[in-house]
């Protein structure tokens, strides 16, 4: 799965927007250990025992002392490593073109 340029910039300025207005942020922009269980659909210990052998990605901030990734970081990383991702946040996967 690739990641859509087109989609993405659109979902971009979705955020910034987001952020401009009072109340809840809608679309997340970081991830936790909890969401990668979403999104990759894996058992609820899998993300911390991929962080545990050094095979995510080093987080790129910290809320309340647990780790915190830009989605961006986490879509890279799944590519990189050819991981599945079972629910797009940000819907801006497309599917790999089988028909080759």
């Amino acid at each position: 799965m690739k990641v859509n340029q087109a989609k993405l910039k659109a979902v971009t300025r979705r955020i910034a927007a987001d952020l401009m207005t009072p109340g809840p942020v809608e679309i997340p922009s970081m991830v936790g250990l909890k969401e990668l269980v979403r999104m990759f659909g894996v058992k609820d210990n899998t993300p911390y025992q991929w962080r545990s052998k050094g095979q995510l990605p080093k987080e790129d901030g910290e809320v309340s002392n647990n780790p915190q990734w830009k989605l961006m970081t986490i879509y890279a990383w799944a590519e990189k490593t050819n991981r599945k991702i079972v629910w797009d946040p940000w819907d801006v996967l497309e599917a790999d073109d089988e028909a080759a």
